[in-house]
């Protein structure tokens, strides 16, 4: 069993992760244990499903033990009532890479959802202000985005998965310090793939790392990233939303969204009421043209610029 950083917490798996720090001397947040022959009890609750790639689809279970996320290719994830103890139980034929990306895209943020976190599907750098998050659909740019800033001297906090504990204050912690690129993107910001990661069309690509953030950080504002064509006179423009539009866009883009039927679904709407009522989120229109990508990262910058000694203290500059 190895221990890895990750989500603000120390995962202990069976399971290798090369693309996490090993942590070592310290208590495990969550365990994660691969177990053969273990499948859902016929009394499970169903509460949604979701789509994981094409033809590839995740359903969500309770039973009296906790939750269960049975996966179409990796097999079942059990995850106790309270978070903490994992099993895999594999599917034939499983690959251990996909259940790998499984567990960090689904299976850790439904136990941080047991315990109170509400994760959202975005990437996320610390500016000088704090913590500042971009959520969309697929293939938005949200990754890029991130990196372009992380280069520009923004710190990366996460990719793909935005948990926002709700304080207060607001904080966000910590995730996963790899993005997930087209090459195009990674050659023209001039990304070094992950370690230990397989070829893909889009595969992981590690920040800098002077550029990430592994401690928690307040949460400023989170803006859901809208490509437009160009021309565009402004290369970006912000309009702050309602609290209704603000929390309709949390529930859309929530990690767990599509899979939270039944009582769950009314635990995620006041956890992105609460947070929508508290940290402003903004439509963000950003032009789709890699030559105005400075101009956006210089302008997003700008609005979160804060005095030297508030940025020196909160410690996420430099």
């Amino acid at each position: 069993m190895s221990r890895y950083t990750v989500f603000g917490g120390c995962l202990e798996s069976d399971m290798e992760f090369p693309e996490l720090a090993l942590r070592a001397e310290s208590e495990p947040t969550w365990t994660v244990r691969t177990v053969l022959g273990v499948t859902a009890a016929e009394s499970s609750d169903y509460l949604g499903e979701d789509e994981v790639d094409a033809g590839i689809r995740v359903r969500l279970y309770r039973t009296e033990s906790g939750n269960v996320l049975r996966f179409d290719d990796t097999g079942d994830f059990h995850v106790s009532a309270s978070g903490k103890e994992i099993e895999w139980s594999p599917a034939p034929g499983a690959s251990v890479a996909n259940a790998r990306i499984d567990l960090l895209a689904r299976v850790l943020p439904l136990a941080m959802h047991q315990t109170g976190t509400l994760c959202l599907h975005g990437s996320a750098v610390a500016l000088e202000t704090g913590a500042v998050g971009f959520i969309a659909a697929k293939f938005r740019g949200k990754s890029t985005l991130a990196l372009a800033l992380a280069n520009a001297g923004a710190r990366l906090v996460t990719d793909d998965t935005i948990p926002v504990d709700p304080g207060p204050p607001v904080r966000m912690r910590p995730g996963v310090h790899s993005l997930r690129l087209w090459r195009d993107s990674a050659s023209r910001l001039s990304a070094v793939p992950a370690r230990g990661v397989q070829e893909g069309a889009k595969r992981p690509f590690a920040a800098p790392a002077d550029r990430v953030l592994h401690h928690p950080t307040d949460l400023s504002a989170i803006y859901l990233l809208s490509p437009v064509p160009e021309p565009r006179p402004a290369a970006v423009r912000r309009e702050r939303l309602s609290e209704i539009l603000s929390a309709l866009a949390l529930i859309r883009h929530a990690k767990l969204g599509p899979l939270s039927g039944g009582s769950e679904s009314a635990v995620l709407f006041r956890r992105a009421t609460a947070l929508a009522r508290t940290v402003p989120v903004y439509l963000l229109e950003v032009v789709r043209n890699f030559e105005r990508l400075p101009e956006v990262v210089a302008q997003i910058m700008e609005w979160h610029r804060a005095p030297a000694e508030t940025a020196h203290r909160a410690g996420i500059t430099g």
